[in-house]
């Protein structure tokens, strides 16, 4: 129902407050109604924003490993360079 009591006693001093919370407000079924229709006439849209974020997420991933693998492994790929004598 939206209503929350809560209360605290301090052991020391045997002094007791109490709060109680409860809803203001809230949405009428109209509200909730249009809500939901906004949201499924959205959801194409919110669809492929999400498989864009994700394509950049994987890309960026991808480009952080790879600069990793280089500078990791960039020795090894110097010494072959110079034993195939094609320079840096």
């Amino acid at each position: 129902n939206g209503i929350v009591n809560v209360s605290a006693k301090d052991k020391t001093t045997g002094k007791e407050q109490a709060i109680r919370i409860q809803s203001s407000g809230g949405l009428s079924d109209k509200e909730i109604d249009q809500m939901i229709k906004d949201a499924e006439t959205n959801a194409e849209q919110d669809k492929k924003l999400r498989e864009s974020i994700d394509a950049k997420n994987q890309a960026e991933g991808t480009i952080y490993e790879v600069e990793k693998n280089l500078t990791e492994f960039k020795q090894y790929v110097d010494e072959e360079q110079e034993k195939n004598g094609s320079g840096g």
